[in-house]
């Protein structure tokens, strides 16, 4: 063979090679999947590893019969498509819906940065009517309106982040089961304080004007 047709052969091998290994590092460990469907939309997660992977889900939605979910989480094996949740839409609604959606190195990462799992780093002690507890979640504008609020006015709170741990995610709903949260969707922030359990304000300011926070401790 003609020397320069071999190192020309060799050279579109060799970027084949190359073009395939960055299409492959392109592709995320963990992804989830959306698969629309007439009657349903169903929610996977992709394993593309080649090792077991565990993947954890938080839907809430508008225009779908359930609207609020207990975080889902499923072993993935490797190079796996796991379904992790169906969503059914309403007729004549419009379908969104916000998710919460991380895998099992993204956790390990977590865990290792702020101790996830530990008692001490979700806080997970009871209610006490004295104290008023918020439920928050990053880039909530609400709730940084009513902490805000709660800083300014010196006033004694606790905050429980349901984005950082399930725990605190499944010890929100337990508590709104207790006041008549009968499902659908959870706007926060959620506030709890002398037994009362608000959730889904709509307007942040208009609760803030006209709620009674005279039991509330000051700093």
């Amino acid at each position: 063979m003609n020397r320069l047709p071999l190192l020309l052969f060799i050279a579109l091998v060799s970027g084949f090679q190359f073009f395939a290994k960055a299409q492959q590092n392109n592709v995320p460990p963990v992804e989830l999947v959306e698969d629309k469907q007439p009657k349903r939309w169903l929610l996977y997660a992709q394993n593309n590893t080649d090792e077991e992977q565990e993947a954890f889900l938080i839907v809430q939605g508008e225009g779908f019969r359930r609207s609020a979910d207990r975080p889902v989480i499923k072993k993935l094996p490797p190079n796996s498509k796991v379904l992790m949740i169906t969503l059914i839409p309403l007729k004549g609604v419009e379908q969104t819906y916000t998710k919460i959606f991380t895998y099992e190195n993204e956790l390990q990462d977590i865990s290792r940065r702020k101790g996830e799992n530990r008692e001490t780093f979700v806080n997970i002690r009871p209610l006490n009517n004295d104290e008023l507890t918020v439920f928050t979640e990053p880039d909530c504008d609400k709730c940084k309106l009513l902490t805000d609020f709660l800083n300014k006015n010196h006033y004694k709170y606790r905050v429980l982040d349901v984005s950082t741990n399930n725990k605190v995610h499944n010890f929100m709903f337990d508590h709104l089961k207790t006041a008549n949260y009968k499902g659908g969707i959870i706007d926060l922030p959620v506030v709890m304080f002398e037994g009362r359990k608000h959730w889904s304000i709509v307007d942040i300011k208009k609760f803030i004007r006209e709620y009674d926070w005279k039991g509330l401790t000051k700093n």
